[in-house]
């Protein structure tokens, strides 16, 4: 039950910063000029949310959501929420270069 309760949170996290992410890109408006900055803004932001996301998955499934058991159940726990901190972070990446591939010609396509 507590492994699922690591990958739950993993799962929900990962989406959310993507959310936050899509958010954050369309709210930055399109500059003109021969050198707008608003492509890199909108790729930094995605590469500071995604590295903020594992940290927070990790913080929150430690001191949030970490069961008050025996010593074997809080390995078991951790080892599985290390594990899904890890899968969330590639999801995060993957999920973003699909998004950022679909929407090619929009705002969320300079993520990549």
């Amino acid at each position: 039950m507590q492994t699922t309760t690591a990958y739950v949170l993993a799962g929900i996290t990962s989406l959310v910063f993507l959310l936050v992410a899509t958010l954050i890109a369309n709210a930055i408006n399109f500059e003109q000029g021969s050198r707008p900055k608003d492509p890199a803004r909108r790729k930094a932001w995605f590469w500071i949310l995604a590295v903020l996301n594992p940290a927070v998955i990790f913080l929150l499934g430690y001191f949030i959501f970490k069961p008050e058991a025996n010593i074997m159940v809080i390995k078991r726990y951790i080892n599985a929420l290390s594990f899904s901190t890890a899968i969330a972070f590639v999801a995060y990446i993957a999920l973003g270069f699909t998004l950022s591939k679909i929407f090619r010609n929009g705002k969320i396509g300079h993520w990549f």
